[in-house]
């Protein structure tokens, strides 16, 4: 039995995948310190693993609103860094662990690495990033898709900003920070994708390091959700939701209110318990808080995402057809592979009006080529192995 620490980006989209591969690897015979904030402390004790608190809130590493950009991101995470490093460093030491399991907004698990020696695998919920897969300038221009100039004066301030943070931390605890396209993916000695190499963006040029393992999805995950299921009648199924972070989007909603009213489609919309007033629904829609995605999507015929990683490889995972609506960062990567790969139709918020949405809601529909893309994906995603090649991997690495 070997101990391993868990030092990753505490929100529900980036521990997620994670907990069933903690939990297949204590079901082996690990001991697994997970650190976390007060809101995921029952999930992850559910894993056996030992629960740690951050010495910072929840609301620290997930503000709300959600900060604008990646740059002005950077630049929040470092000061976190900045501020819990000393004590993690401590901690950790004291555990003593093997290796330790990071993901890609994980800086502090970075140089957690570097400066105790410790080996570590990013777990990543994004698309792998490694130097010479994409310029600086490719990847601004994708990340800022459709942001005004003033967001990317503010995002280039952020920067700077990272950067003086990165200067003080180099120099006090003798670490080397991320540059933009190392920031991203966090490369380490392992490397395990949360898709398929096919999903992945030039999934052919990444090498051993990088090991695609398809969606980390435990049996049973949404069995205690409930549903009506019985209203939901013999129409196609539309699935609407922006995931947990970036669901307060009461125009969107109302968009969808009136670009689907008139479709013979049953859709159903998760909130994702973000209060906000969307008005009332018309009769083909299921409105709720939350709601059980698995079995949703098992049944689904197009499924509208913010494109998340997670999101969305959970939809290609059912052959399901994508609306992707990006939010923002990684997720306008995810769109526009999905769009790329003929899987589903990328609509950017600033396009997302009633028209549009019917208009790709009815095209897909109707053109079953986008099942058939999506069904092909789907393959792919079952046979990379899901959590426990990812535990696999993991105990291979310690060993």
């Amino acid at each position: 039995m070997a101990r391993g620490v868990v030092l990753a980006y505490p929100t529900h989209g980036h521990i997620a995948p994670i907990l069933p591969v903690v939990a297949e690897l204590v079901r082996r015979g690990e001991e697994i310190v997970f650190y976390g904030t007060g809101r995921s402390r029952a999930h992850i004790e559910a894993t056996g693993a030992r629960f740690r608190l951050y010495s910072r809130r929840h609301d620290d590493f997930n503000p709300t609103p959600p900060t604008e950009g990646l740059f002005s991101d950077m630049a929040r995470l470092a000061a976190l860094t900045e501020d819990i490093l000393p004590v993690l460093l401590e901690e950790v030491r004291a555990e003593a662990p093997r290796y330790l399991l990071i993901d890609t907004k994980s800086l502090w698990g970075r140089l957690v690495s570097q400066v105790l020696g410790i080996p570590a695998v990013t777990m990543s919920v994004v698309f792998a990033i490694q130097p010479g897969s994409i310029s600086v300038a490719q990847l601004v221009g994708s990340l800022y898709q459709g942001a005004p100039p003033a967001a990317l004066i503010r995002g280039l301030l952020g920067l700077s900003d990272y950067f003086e943070v990165s200067r003080r931390m180099g120099s006090c605890f003798r670490v080397s920070t991320p540059g933009i396209i190392e920031y991203l993916g966090n490369p380490q000695a392992l490397n395990l994708i949360f898709t398929s190499r096919e999903f992945q963006l030039a999934g052919d040029t990444f090498g051993d390091l990088f090991r695609f393992v398809g969606p980390s999805i435990p049996p049973g995950r949404d069995d205690a959700i409930d549903f009506p299921f019985d209203r939901l009648g013999t129409a196609p199924i539309v699935y609407i939701s922006l995931g947990t972070t970036f669901n307060r989007a009461p125009e969107f909603y109302r968009a969808c209110f009136e670009g689907l009213a008139d479709l013979p489609v049953q859709a159903v919309l998760s909130t994702g318990g973000a209060a906000q007033d969307i008005g009332a629904a018309p009769a083909n829609f299921l409105v709720r808080n939350f709601v059980p995605q698995l079995p949703l999507l098992e049944r689904a015929s197009v499924f509208i995402t913010h494109g998340g990683m997670n999101s969305a490889n959970e939809g290609l995972y059912y052959g399901v057809p994508l609306i992707v609506v990006p939010q923002r960062g990684d997720q306008h990567l995810v769109a526009a592979r999905v769009a790329e790969l003929g899987a589903g139709v990328r609509v950017l918020p600033h396009e997302a009006t009633s028209a549009r949405l019917h208009e790709a809601v009815s095209a897909v529909l109707c053109d079953l080529t986008y099942r058939a893309r999506a069904a092909g994906l789907a393959a792919k995603l079952h046979s990379a192995g899901g959590y426990r090649r990812a535990a696999d991997e993991v105990l291979r690495f310690a060993s």
